[in-house]
């Protein structure tokens, strides 16, 4: 048995994975992003969650959780720096876009708003890139649990 969020987290990562989105290489709450010899990444991480429960005793608990999605590029000698990061980027929003049916009481997924997207480049490697765009997750659970 796993948590509410951790399912959902891992569902988003199956959504992504079966679009082939990075060549298909998404994994969750992976700390080591990027493999030497690839070009591309997707990881998909737990960040945070805020309940909050219903009025009535016994009702479904709303949650707001936020995920991370980290979207990892090498680029080549000849790009400019972040290229692929970028593009891997815009594949994750455009997937998110649709709203999937993730299942798992899940009502909505939308960017976090005021703080949606983070660039970092690899000081070790010039040519490593990520760029993390963070989704709020709404769904619900039942009562005070964390299943559904």
């Amino acid at each position: 048995m796993t948590t509410r969020h951790m399912a959902i987290a891992m569902a988003l990562g199956d959504h992504l994975k079966a679009l082939a989105i990075a060549g298909g290489r998404v994994d969750m709450n992976r700390v080591r992003s990027l493999s030497s010899n690839k070009d591309s990444a997707v990881v998909v991480r737990l960040a945070r969650a805020a309940s909050q429960e219903a009025s009535m005793l016994g009702g479904r608990t709303s949650w707001s959780t936020l995920i991370d999605i980290e979207c990892y590029g090498r680029d080549g000698a000849n790009d400019v720096p972040g290229a692929v990061a970028d593009l891997v980027l815009e594949q994750v929003f455009d997937a998110l876009a649709a709203g999937p049916d993730l299942g798992y009481g899940v009502m909505d997924i939308e960017p976090l708003a005021g703080d949606t997207l983070a660039w970092d480049f690899d000081q070790l490697d010039n040519s490593v890139a990520c760029v993390t765009a963070r989704f709020v997750v709404k769904h619900q659970t039942n009562g005070r649990t964390l299943k559904l």
